[in-house]
């Protein structure tokens, strides 16, 4: 008779996922600290690409992610009831 898988008993396989220990590092502060921090409230998208240009120094960003926000703006425009006055500007 060859050998199969272990198996489990039902015990083990009644018990919840709740029930189990949850992973923890070796650090046990940093992770409830983690997870306070997903409990927080949710930043809005301006907020989150803010904090994401402030902590990854990444300024460089900002005009263009303004130029094209600038021509979109335009494009929308010039699709709407303004576009004789947008004509004019170029």
């Amino acid at each position: 008779m060859e050998p199969g898988p272990p198996q489990s008993s039902a015990d083990e396989s009644s018990a919840s996922i709740a029930d189990r220990p949850s992973h923890t590092s070796a650090d046990g502060g940093a992770q409830r600290a983690f997870e306070q921090a997903s409990e927080g409230a949710e930043l809005s998208l301006l907020a989150e690409f803010f904090l994401f240009l402030r902590e990854n120094k990444k300024w460089w960003l900002v005009p263009l992610i303004g130029s094209l926000l600038l021509i979109g703006v335009v494009g929308l425009l010039a699709a709407s009831g303004a576009a004789p006055w947008i004509y004019t500007l170029f």
